[in-house]
């Protein structure tokens, strides 16, 4: 099946002056919403199997995060800890761009979890998250870079068509890895 893009969405960060992790928690609608560092999302196809294998994990509670935002975290950062995530995927003080990324509701069907995605939807709550916390949108999308693979761990001697399955096996990895 063919996914629809990703719904994240870039912005600048770098005028920010107080807690924006915490200010965004606060405006944020519920746990889908979340913010990481824009080096961390690096392909679609990386974002749509972290968001399943988080919405698996919680399905079947076998989950290490208590929040879905913080399980999608820890299979982004392709580790086995939480901690671990945040320091390697999370938003740090001195990241000038971020992700606002939203985890898009499932539905099931035949043992398959689907996303049911609202870009639209996405987009209009993007915008308020934005307009309330004052930080400016900027284009941009997923895309592969060294920069981004070198502070996720991932091992690559160059970026051609095998990176994104070496980014998937990453993913998938972190129920292995401790």
């Amino acid at each position: 099946m063919e996914m629809p893009p990703f719904p994240c969405f870039m912005v600048d960060v770098s005028n920010y002056e107080s807690d924006l992790i915490s200010d965004f928690l606060a405006e944020r609608p519920n746990q889908n919403w979340l913010m990481m560092a824009d080096y961390a999302a690096l392909s679609d196809h990386q974002l749509w199997t972290a968001w399943l294998f988080s919405q698996r994990a919680f399905a079947s509670g076998k989950s290490l995060a208590r929040s879905i935002d913080a399980e999608f975290l820890r299979y982004i950062a392709g580790t086995h800890h939480v901690s671990e995530a945040f320091k390697k995927a999370g938003l740090q003080k001195s990241h000038n761009k971020a992700w606002i990324i939203n985890l898009p509701k499932y539905q099931e069907n035949e043992g398959e979890k689907y996303p049911v995605v609202d870009l639209e939807h996405s987009k209009d709550v993007f915008t308020k998250i934005v307009e309330k916390l004052g930080i400016k949108p900027v284009e941009g999308s997923p895309t592969i870079t060294n920069h981004g693979l070198d502070k996720l761990g991932i091992q690559v001697t160059e970026i051609n068509d095998d990176t994104e399955d070496i980014i998937i096996g990453f993913v998938i990895s972190s129920d292995l890895n401790s």
